[in-house]
């Protein structure tokens, strides 16, 4: 089941031939990124938004990056 959430989040993140999350704090929980099962982007009006579709192993989660004011958020979560 796919919950939305569209919460605001702190995240932990590489740039090493791009964006990268490890880990991120929500609803003050650290999760530890296992793996990155897919990414992409779109645009909400000039900024660009760049997707993560990660896996902490327990549960799957849609982080969602703004490029132009660098805010994180957790969009959905699928348990």
């Amino acid at each position: 089941m796919s919950v939305t959430i569209k919460d605001p989040i702190e995240v932990v993140a590489v740039f090493d031939r791009g964006l990268r999350p490890v880990k991120f704090r929500w609803r003050g929980r650290v999760h530890a990124i296992s793996e990155i099962t897919y990414r992409w982007s779109s645009r909400e009006g000039a900024a660009s938004v760049l997707h993560f579709s990660v896996t902490d192993g327990a549960a799957l989660y849609e982080l969602a990056c703004n490029t132009s004011t660098l805010r994180w958020t957790i969009e959905r979560v699928e348990a």
